[in-house]
Formats: structure tokens, C-alpha cells, sequence
């Protein structure tokens, strides 16, 4: 493991840190199973376009109305929908759990969404309130 040249010290921070890394990566290495939909009826779990309901979990997140014990991070919303182990994908030929990372960023595209559709509501309702003072 180490060379007869390499302090001890230095080969114990080696073996420590390689300790460190397997704890952190250990959530990383999981294979997620691939399960039948027979499977997927059992545990209750949701397929499909996922649009409508990651629109309303982003609504919500917004008025402060989700509850849940992380900070409020659009990353720890996807962890908190991810944890509910609901949202299935499918992948060859059977169904698998959507990846936090997947959750994050379709989260991210459709906040985008929903921001631009809220800035053009204010540039309308601006518009509106100008042409009604100019006809005055």
C-alpha cells in the first residue's frame, strides 16, 4: 500500500481520506433497480409526463407552503420529491426511480417557465395601466 519512502504520517492520511471518500460516495454507487410495472402498481408509484405535477410542487414551494426540514433550495425540493419514491421512468423495458438530478433540473426548466409567464402578466397588466392613463 505504501513505499518504504512514504512517512507514516502520510500513509495514514492516505488510508483516512480513502475512507472519507467510500462513506461520501456511497449514496452515489446504489444501482437503482429496474422494476415491472407489476412492481411499480404494488409500491403506488406515478409515470408519464411529469409537467403538471412538479408545476404545482414549484407553486407551492414558491408561496412557502411546503414543509419539509431542509433550507429552501430548489436542489432540496428535488431531494424531498426524490425521497417520496414516487416518480418512475421508463427504461429498458421496465420502470426506474427519477434521479434527484433529473428532478433538480426539470424543476429549474419549468420555475423558468413559470417566471417568464409571470413577467409578461406584469409587463401586460403595466401596458394596460399606461393606455388607460394616456386615453384619459
Amino acid at each position: 500500500m505504501t513505499s518504504k519512502k512514504t512517512p507514516k504520517r502520510e500513509a495514514k492520511t492516505r488510508v483516512k481520506n480513502n475512507v472519507q471518500n467510500r462513506k461520501k460516495s456511497g449514496d452515489r454507487c446504489k444501482k437503482t433497480e429496474i422494476i415491472s410495472r407489476d412492481e411499480l402498481e404494488k409500491r403506488g408509484g406515478l409515470t408519464g409526463d411529469e409537467t403538471a405535477l412538479f408545476t404545482v410542487y414549484l407553486q407551492k414551494f414558491d408561496k412557502g407552503d411546503v414543509h419539509m426540514k431542509y433550507s429552501k433550495k430548489l436542489k432540496d425540493l428535488a431531494k424531498h420529491i426524490h425521497e417520496k419514491e414516487h416518480l418512475y421512468v421508463p427504461k429498458q423495458g421496465g420502470y426506474k426511480l427519477m434521479e434527484v438530478s433529473s428532478i433538480e433540473t426539470e424543476l429549474s426548466v419549468i420555475r423558468g417557465v413559470l417566471r417568464e409567464q409571470q413577467e409578461e402578466k406584469e409587463r401586460q397588466a403595466k401596458e394596460k395601466g399606461s393606455n388607460k392613463f394616456l386615453q384619459k
